[in-house]
């Protein structure tokens, strides 16, 4: 019987093992390291001490779309943009800001219409590691496969990553991402586009502001999720609904 017991004890520890061998990797969270070349047009939006805020996309020389949340309550000229590198510990250029404009219809408490322009008081250098991002007309459905990025915490609570993460993702249609939600499905309106993938992969603290990305075009803002990664959509500001505002600008 003892040796019984002993059995049945080493093969509960295998199987614990072999568990925690395939559990997932929680990093954007959920997400893979990107290679050089991957997002030229990513920036990283920083306070005046250099630390990281939230994500950016590079749409001109000069402009930054980012999220209207990240932004609240900054001034542009103790903002900072860092373009160029994919790691937030590696020495760039700071490009600081003249000016944020916020769209006129940013809802705070829905968080609809949440984006701003970023203008830096000098023009970027644009080179093959710092491009600018075109913006889709389409207007995205549900089952599209897109892509995120940033650098965002890899778990609730935690610290940005170093390295700039990829995760895909796939489109929902608005009807499915406010059940999805439940009781916070009231807050999805005509500017959302969501996402969905697993429990263990979505958009986290740092995140905000990144763009998602289908067939190198920005399709949608980062704008907020359930914290973190819990298997509930993530929520993004749709570019075909503020398209036309942000081209009056850039």
């Amino acid at each position: 019987m003892v040796r019984v017991q002993q059995c049945v004890l080493v093969f509960s520890a295998l199987l614990a093992l072999s568990s925690a061998l395939v559990a997932p990797d929680r990093r954007i969270v959920g997400g893979i390291a990107t290679v050089a070349g991957d997002a030229p047009w990513m920036v990283s939006l920083r306070n005046s001490l250099n630390g990281h805020l939230c994500g950016g996309t590079l749409l001109s020389n000069r402009m930054v779309l980012t999220s209207a949340s990240c932004l609240s309550g900054r001034l542009a000229t103790a903002t900072m943009a860092v373009a160029g590198s994919r790691f937030l510990n590696t020495a760039a250029i700071p490009y600081w800001g003249l000016q944020i404009i916020t769209h006129p219809n940013f809802n705070v408490n829905t968080l609809e219409n949440n984006v701003a322009l970023f203008q830096t008081a000098l023009p970027l250098i644009l080179t093959q590691s710092i491009q600018p991002l075109a913006l889709s007309a389409d207007v995205i459905g549900a089952a599209e496969r897109a892509r995120i990025f940033g650098w965002g915490a890899s778990e609730a609570g935690g610290s940005n990553t170093n390295a700039l993460q990829f995760l895909n993702v796939n489109t929902l249609s608005n009807d499915d991402c406010a059940n999805f939600l439940g009781s916070e499905g009231w807050r999805i309106g005509a500017s959302s586009l969501c996402t969905l993938t697993r429990e263990g992969q979505g958009i986290c603290d740092g995140d905000e502001g990144g763009a998602l990305v289908l067939d190198n075009y920005a399709i949608g803002v980062a704008s907020w999720g359930i914290p973190c990664a819990t298997g509930r959509p993530d929520v993004f500001t749709r570019i075909s609904s503020v398209r036309s505002w942000i081209l009056g600008f850039i």
